[in-house]
């Protein structure tokens, strides 16, 4: 046995687990709770030091199964223990929580050509392949890069060689001494261990296990085409919205339970178990790579954490390099930017949502610093394929020391208020830095100011105070156009489809920067007591629901008061055919359906103090679109087009039901919706706001001054007096963490 590993004999085997307390889920390791900050890098021996001189105690090893399954039966974990005993030598009081890859080893594919996906598309087409090279990590084993030969997840050998694969690895660790350090395992296939079908760009899954257990897959045509313009038709595409229900559900997410299972069982439940999931808010190859069956993810109790990188969503603005964020609509009206100094940070997932189910959420934190040069060329071309792709993912600023401590001060603030979880993701040492983007004073003090502040946190109640909910239903993408129809998509990408894009990830950036917080969650989770906690809920996506869902939905709102923004064709789709009665019944307007295609664009004109006129919204030609005919809605817009109501407000039932045609709706109209709604606005200009019982965080997306209102007394971290009402002067970019009085 290792000497390092030897050391680690005479103590306990560790305990992990999550509670829910104080308005949010909590890491618990040995009984006692911890800042949960983790640590990665592509060398992570070497760059532990960095790491363990800013306080983090968890590192996150990636683990190639691949590399220990040297032919059938066999498994070597040497590489296992060599790699442990390495970091343990650096960081002797190290924990683990490892990602652990369920790869196979190319002997396997050889021997089983009959399990491996097959594609409605060819795979040669070198000029819109999104794959790159396979590039091995010396540590962990695991592969860098995507294969075009993987096997299909409805294979049952395929899932029943990774059931004794894990099983041997967790039998292993539980039988050595490493199981003293070990506190979990982040669960991990498909593309990038993100639970993406594999080659969901090439559209899968046409090999005989998945036709053997879906009996049928629909061809490339049927795929494609939506016979309600960008809507499925209920009565008439039966076939391929099933196909994707069973698909996500049966296929993707029954797998991704089953190795969780496993997990939890062979480790008697001991430690943590959980995964990358729930991308809904940005996610590419919707219909075809995963994460719309999240109900039954949320609700396992074998799961208790969910993880994911926050936004990578890229500019849109003509003349702007690929590796810069800022996002506008085609009326443009600037959204905000993701990345960056003063982008947002925003996460993927729906954070209210995994909160409600008691899972904690772990943000991975992958911006380059400043010590990973600019792009080769002033365009971002030149160097390998990951250093194109992760040399200006840091986003704008990111190369400047003030600039990498901004994005530091808004990725770690954001984890601390928000109540969640993160680890530092470090490509440093396989760019052309060559070493960790830790490896700097600067950078290793900001991360420690934040594991000190981290102990601070567990007196904290993290509940959520924000005022204002954003509603989304992951299985309305069942029902709209696929994203391979809109390809090549305009912007440069070939794996967005037209709601991913407009209604998701743009329209986030501008909800970011309402000014007050926002929370996120999916129209299951929604209580009966939500109308009342939040003044203003945006449904954004609720294109398909079943008449009892109408029901449900108009029993919660009657009486509330609340103010209800609906997108586009709220109810439109039952499971049996477009119904416009029934959106009618859902949101109490009445409207006619037009069917030839026009521009999705809006022209708002809102008289008031403030009037507001502007256009908003997409210059694409789609249809269906809705036009209001209700003589007793107040119109707010029209299309650009033809001068029907396309935003209209109406008082119905005990609360007012606004509709809206498009989106994103930029964040002019939706400070006015939040203030017509009494939501409240924290601050006098649109800034990204967080706000908890007991923290809250903003960064300026301006500078100049501003007023900040906070509906409790806190003082910005470490100066100033504790008060409700601020008066600031900031700089674009700048990040104030609001925390109580020490007494409190």
């Amino acid at each position: 046995m290792n000497p390092e590993i030897q050391k680690l004999v005479g103590e306990h085997p560790a305990q992990a687990e999550v509670r829910d307390t104080k308005g949010a889920p909590r890491l618990f390791v040995n009984g006692k709770e911890v800042f949960p900050l983790l640590a990665w890098s592509w060398l992570l021996e070497p760059s532990a030091q960095y790491f363990k001189q800013a306080g983090i105690q968890i590192l996150h090893p990636v683990i190639g199964l691949n590399a220990a399954w040297t032919r059938p039966d066999q498994y070597d974990w040497s590489f296992l223990e060599i790699h442990c005993a390495g970091l343990l030598s650096e960081h002797p009081d190290a924990f683990f929580l490892p990602r652990v890859l369920l790869d196979v080893p190319g002997w396997w594919k050889e021997a089983h050509p009959d399990q491996l996906i097959r594609c409605a598309l060819p795979t040669e087409a070198e000029g819109r392949r999104q794959y790159r090279p396979v590039r091995p990590n010396p540590e962990g084993g695991w592969l860098w890069g995507i294969q075009l030969d993987e096997p299909s997840f409805a294979s049952e050998l395929w899932q029943s060689d990774m059931e004794k694969l894990l099983k041997a690895f967790l039998r292993f660790v539980e039988t050595s001494p490493l199981r003293n350090r070990f506190i979990g395992y982040q669960i991990g296939s498909g593309i990038y261990g993100e639970w993406h079908y594999f080659m969901a760009e090439f559209i899968p899954d046409y090999s005989d296990p998945m036709m053997k257990k879906m009996g049928t897959v629909p061809g490339l045509e049927t795929r494609q085409q939506t016979r309600l313009g960008l809507l499925r038709d209920p009565a008439e595409e039966k076939e391929v919205i099933a196909y994707y229900r069973r698909f996500h559900e049966e296929i993707i997410a029954d797998s991704l339970l089953r190795f969780a299972r496993i997990t939890k069982e062979e480790t008697h439940h001991r430690v943590l178990c959980g995964t990358f999931y729930g991308y809904q808010l940005e996610n590419v190859w919707m219909q075809d790579g995963g994460h719309l069956a999240p109900e039954k993810i949320l609700s396992s109790k074998d799961i208790d954490f969910l993880a994911g990188p926050y936004s990578y969503q890229t500019t849109n603005i003509e003349g702007r390099q690929w590796w810069e964020h800022d996002v506008r609509d085609d009326a443009g009206n600037e959204l905000g930017r993701s990345r960056g100094v003063g982008g947002d940070g925003g996460y993927r997932v729906l954070l209210e949502s995994v909160k409600r189910h008691g899972k904690l959420y772990f943000v991975e934190i992958d911006a380059g610093t400043y010590l990973e040069p600019p792009p080769v060329n002033p365009d971002g071309t030149g160097g390998s394929d990951i250093e194109r792709e992760q040399c200006m993912v840091g986003g704008e600023g990111s190369t400047t020391v003030e600039g990498t401590q901004r994005i530091l001060q808004r990725d770690l603030g954001q984890m601390f208020a928000r109540g969640t979880g993160g680890w530092l993701f470090d490509f440093g040492p396989v760019m052309r830095t060559g070493k960790s983007w830790y490896a700097d004073g600067p950078i290793i003090e900001e991360v420690e100011r934040f594991v000190r502040l981290g102990e601070q946190r567990k007196s904290l109640d993290l509940q959520s105070v924000a005022r204002i909910a954003a509603v989304y239903d992951a299985r309305s993408f069942f029902y709209t156009r696929h994203w391979y129809a809109e390809s090549p998509f305009r912007f440069g990408g070939e794996n967005l489809d037209f709601f991913t894009h407009w209604f998701m990830a743009s329209q986030a950036r501008a909800l970011h920067r309402i000014g007050a917080p926002v929370d996120f969650l999916y129209r299951a989770d929604l209580t009966a007591e939500d109308p009342g906690r939040y003044p203003l809920l945006l449904m954004v996506n609720l294109f398909s629901l079943s008449p009892d869902d109408v029901s449900r939905l108009r029993s919660m709102l009657s009486g509330s008061g609340a103010t209800v923004v609906w997108y586009y064709a709220p109810g439109f789709l039952t499971p049996e055919k477009a119904d416009p009665e029934q959106m009618q019944r859902l949101t109490g307007i009445r409207f006619r359906l037009i069917k030839e295609p026009g521009p999705m664009l809006i022209q708002a004109r809102i008289p008031g103090e403030v009037s507001i006129e502007m256009t908003f919204g997409v210059n694409e030609m789609r249809w269906p679109r809705f036009a209001v005919e209700d003589t007793s809605a107040r119109p707010l817009g029209w299309w650009s087009d033809t001068e029907e109501v396309a935003f209209a407000w109406k008082a119905h039932d005990g609360w007012n039901s606004v509709y809206v045609g498009s989106a994103p709706l930029p964040q002019q109209i939706l400070r006015w919706l939040a203030r017509q709604a009494g939501a409240g606005l924290w601050s006098t200009s649109p800034d990204i706001v967080i706000g908890a019982k007991e923290a809250a965080l903003l960064v300026a997306t301006s500078s100049g001054k501003r007023t900040v209102r906070l509906p409790t007394p806190m003082a910005p971290w470490g100066e100033g007096p504790s008060e409700t009402l601020h008066e600031l002067d900031l700089a674009f970019g700048d990040v104030i963490l609001f925390l109580p009085p020490p007494e409190s």
